[in-house]
């Protein structure tokens, strides 16, 4: 077998896997925008969150505090939550907080170390806003966006 034979026929394979997949796999890859349960936003789109997420505004659309938590700068959700609402990728994110602690003193929102404790201290902040798997969404936090395929969509 020539290599493009093989690499022709690993190619459909993978085609025929995502497809044998279905949507209802999609929402398995969906990242969650969460915010306490009690808060009374129920959606956000990508500038709202990008604000909030680059420090440049500590409010939610109404005026009430957010406070914003990351995932650590490693984990794949970070990396796909930093591009679709920040347009940045993980090498310009670093840069950006460096420069603005440098300019402003304001440095990047506080980072969990991992889902389940993003997950644990939104649903016990009413400030907080964070992000997680849509398979690490509890009854305890409110879905306000969601983030597939690289793009911000209504919850």
């Amino acid at each position: 077998m020539n290599r493009r034979t093989l690499l022709l026929g690993t190619l459909a394979f993978a085609v025929l896997a995502s497809l044998e997949r279905g949507p209802a796999h999609a929402d398995a890859d969906d990242i969650a925008v969460i915010v306490h349960k009690s808060n009374g936003i129920t959606s956000m789109n990508r500038a709202q969150l990008g604000a909030i997420f680059k420090a440049k505004s500590t409010q939610f659309p109404g005026g009430a505090r957010a406070t914003a938590v990351n995932l650590p700068l490693e984990s794949p959700t970070r990396r796909t939550f930093d591009l679709a609402v920040l347009g940045l990728r993980p090498d310009e994110v670093e840069r950006y907080w460096l420069d603005s602690k440098i300019r402003s003193g304001v440095g990047s929102p506080r980072s969990l170390p991992g889902p389940a404790a993003v997950a644990r201290f939104v649903s016990a902040d009413e400030s907080s806003i964070g992000y997680v798997p849509t398979a690490d969404v509890s009854d305890a936090v409110r879905v306000i966006a969601r983030i597939r395929g690289g793009q911000v969509i209504a919850p």
